[in-house]
């Protein structure tokens, strides 16, 4: 089904929202049983699924952000510099520990050094989920605010919140990244089309405009296999970023309007240093 209710999706979002509410608020004999309940939902209610499902399977560099000071035991955390970024590091914390593959207790201790494990969980979750968690949930009434209300029906494709760095399309939507994505159109152009605005904008030196065709020409011919390969548009993306940096990787998303490249960039940008 590739459309849902007005009313269904702000049911849903709503339930999203007391789930985070009540991760925030619970106590340490709770708070397992609260994320755990939370990541259940992304996963199960279609609606939520559709929205936040797809954060879950981005690559999110843990080793990096828990950072070991100076080869200790001891962790300073170092949050990644964009908002999205942050989300999907937090998203990811919760999946680890619901499926008891990351202790939150053995975490946060090695962060904050406070006897109470208690202590450590709080201040965890007040100083590093609630921000991240406060601007997701603005995303998600701000989606009802842009695409919901007034609306007996709401397309699946209109329900994407995350952006990564400047990579939006043009025409506002957002960059669709998660597994699974299925796609059945025959991209032509797309290369004559990528170069026609990589010239008019000037992002790149003249001397790499062949490049920037190859480029191109291997894009379109993946995205046209049966089964293009997410971890070969993956490379083409980071390519993308190595010649021209974030301007070039936006307007070739701009250009290739298909979610299969939305992740493959969004992965590429979140693992380049």
């Amino acid at each position: 089904m590739s459309e849902f209710t007005g009313k269904e999706v702000k049911r849903a979002i709503r339930d999203f929202e007391s789930a985070v509410e009540d991760v925030m608020n619970a106590g340490y004999n709770t708070y397992k049983s609260r994320i755990k309940r939370l990541v259940n939902l992304s996963q199960t209610n279609r609606v939520v699924n559709s929205i936040v499902g797809p954060i879950f399977n981005l690559d999110v560099n843990l080793s990096e952000i828990h950072y070991h000071r100076n080869g200790s035991g001891w962790i300073d955390i170092k949050l990644p510099t964009t908002i999205d970024e942050q989300i999907a590091y937090v998203i990811k914390v919760f999946q680890l520990v619901s499926e008891e593959s990351l202790s939150l207790d053995n975490l946060t201790f090695k962060i904050y050094k406070q006897q109470r494990i208690a202590d450590n969980i709080n201040m965890y979750l007040s100083e590093v989920c609630y921000p991240c968690l406060r601007e997701l949930i603005y995303k998600l009434r701000d989606l009802i605010e842009d695409e919901v209300e007034g609306k007996e029906e709401v397309p699946k494709a209109a329900l994407q919140i995350i952006n990564y760095g400047n990579l939006s399309a043009q025409n506002g939507s957002s960059i669709a990244v998660g597994k699974d994505i299925q796609q059945n159109i025959n991209y032509k152009n797309l290369r004559e089309e990528i170069m026609e605005k990589v010239k008019e904008a000037q992002l790149v030196h003249k001397d790499s405009l062949e490049e920037v065709e190859r480029l191109s020409g291997e894009v379109e011919e993946e995205l046209n296999q049966p089964e293009p390969s997410q971890s070969k548009l993956k490379s083409l993306a980071k390519e993308a970023y190595e010649i021209g940096e974030s301007g070039l990787l936006k307007v070739f998303t701009t250009v290739v309007n298909d979610p299969r490249w939305g992740q493959a960039a969004a992965e590429a940008l979140l693992n380049i240093q």
